[in-house]
């Protein structure tokens, strides 16, 4: 004899899990209007001051003003990207003068969308770009080749508004060497390199260590005499790549103070194809570092338009997917806030409390 289920009864889970589903996404919602959210690097800028450059090797046209207020993305680190080049002083002449001209086309741009966004250059004005109902734009300036060897440049770039400078990119410059073909000349930092992180540290500008060697960041973590912080890295012992930090660097950064934006494409996340990798990817680096040190040192540097994203993770409209999947694995709303931006925000405090020492 057959046992009759009732109807309701086969039913009952699936409409548990929608009304769950839908309590996490009103749960996403309400955490991103009131909380300040920070993406801490993206390389829109290159794009939108180049947009007739077609030789793009990563997808392109990720974010945007419109699409981060939809993604409810407060703000976020637009880095100026300087390609590693010659290291004459003709190049480092032309490299300085490249990155003078993007940051002034892409501070034009912002101006121009002023309706939509606005240039932030201290913790302060990006809580108050966010009360505004806007985009809080911060620059950046990914690669300190732009420096060339002039240390009054990094003045001149504070004084232009940029507040973030990754130190290197690919290959070794004349202030560190880096994490990937690197020719190990400095062993570190240079001597040029300890002169930059000193100014920078004057200045009150936020000193990034992603894309540095693994000497870099030791001599970083010494010297600097406030925390420090890499945008878009990774976590090394889920995927064995030279961008991303060993748990005894991520134990000094945390120890130190700083901050680690995790990266979110395939490359930083998983060795799975990557059409597999996804959101919950991202996640398992979050969970490893709050495991680690706890979740006051833990963002997220999407790398977007420079090669991040995922599946399920594409643009910048898709943000709430983190916090929802962080829902879901019993994350409480005071380390969703850290996570989304009060973790940035107490390191660049700290940063601008040094500046003039």
């Amino acid at each position: 004899m057959k046992r009759f289920i009732p109807l309701v009864l086969v039913l009952l889970p699936l409409t548990v899990l929608a009304q769950n589903e839908e309590q996490i996404r009103n749960r996403a919602d309400s955490l991103h209007k009131v909380c300040f959210s920070i993406d801490t690097h993206n390389d829109n800028a290159i794009f939108v001051n180049h947009p007739e450059d077609k030789e793009y090797s990563v997808s392109k046209g990720q974010v945007s003003f419109p699409m981060m207020k939809e993604g409810g993305l407060d703000a976020s680190i637009f880095a100026i990207y300087l390609e590693q080049k010659g290291r004459g002083e003709d190049s480092l002449k032309i490299a300085t003068q490249y990155a003078v001209d993007n940051i002034n086309m892409f501070k034009k741009y912002v101006l121009e969308h002023s309706d939509e966004a606005e240039v932030a250059y201290t913790s302060e004005d990006l809580l108050r770009i966010k009360r505004e109902g806007k985009r809080a734009v911060v620059l950046g300036i990914e690669n300190g080749y732009a420096l060339g060897k002039d240390i009054s440049n990094v003045e001149m770039f504070y004084k232009m508004g940029v507040r973030v400078i990754t130190l290197c990119h690919f290959r070794d410059n004349d202030i560190c060497d880096s994490a990937n073909k690197s020719e190990g000349k400095w062993g570190g930092l240079s001597p040029f390199g300890y002169k930059v992180v000193a100014e920078m540290n004057r200045l009150g500008m936020l000193v990034d260590l992603s894309h540095a060697s693994r000497e870099t960041l030791a001599d970083c973590m010494e010297y600097s005499k406030t925390p420090v912080v890499c945008t878009h890295s990774g976590v090394f012992a889920i995927k064995e790549i030279p961008r991303n930090l060993t748990d005894a660097e991520i134990k000094a950064i945390a120890g130190k103070g700083g901050f680690i934006g995790l990266a979110t494409g395939r490359y930083f996340l998983s060795n799975l194809p990557k059409k597999e990798v996804g959101v919950k990817h991202i996640i398992d680096h979050v969970d490893y570092i709050r495991d680690m040190v706890g979740a006051e040192h833990i963002g997220i540097g999407t790398d977007f338009d420079g090669g991040g994203g995922c599946v399920g993770f594409e643009n910048v409209t898709r943000m709430k997917e983190l916090t929802k999947e962080m829902i879901r694995r019993g994350y409480s709303d005071a380390e969703i806030e850290c996570f989304w931006g009060g973790n940035f925000l107490r390191v660049l405090r700290i940063v601008e409390r040094n500046k003039g020492k």
